[in-house]
């Protein structure tokens, strides 16, 4: 069985998450006062700053000691957990931003995640399924 590849794995969904958010930026050009699409670009956008730093977060605490990884992963989340809750704050305070779509937004990160490792796992993308060894 082979090992799962973290980096990748991330670097793949920051790259969706990248087209995504180039398309609703164009979608914005043709249709500037869409609340809809302006919350999902920002929803996205945040989504991404999140994947990077949770990314960043593990990649450093790798090397740590157990009880100094597990301080340093709390403070990570209150840090992400702070970000969203800021952006749907400034969200909810303009009228022109839907903040259902930015809500929805943030959590696109996390599901093209869970999603594009599941595939990898059953092997959809090498278009051979994966097997476990005997």
């Amino acid at each position: 069985m082979r090992d799962w590849d973290f980096d990748g794995q991330l670097t793949r969904t920051l790259r969706i998450l990248a087209c995504l958010l180039v398309f609703f930026c164009l979608a914005l050009l043709i249709r500037p006062q869409d609340p809809v699409l302006l919350g999902l670009g920002i929803g996205v956008a945040t989504g991404m700053w999140n994947a990077f730093f949770l990314g960043r977060r593990l990649r450093t605490i790798v090397s740590m000691v157990v009880p100094k990884a597990y301080a340093h992963m709390k403070a990570g989340f209150a840090m992400r957990i702070s970000t969203s809750i800021a952006v749907l704050y400034f969200v909810s305070r303009c009228d022109s931003i839907n903040i259902y779509a930015a809500a929805a937004g943030i959590f696109v990160a996390p599901c093209v995640f869970t999603f594009s490792t599941v595939l990898m796992l059953m092997g959809l993308p090498n278009g051979k399924p994966e097997r476990p060894n005997p």
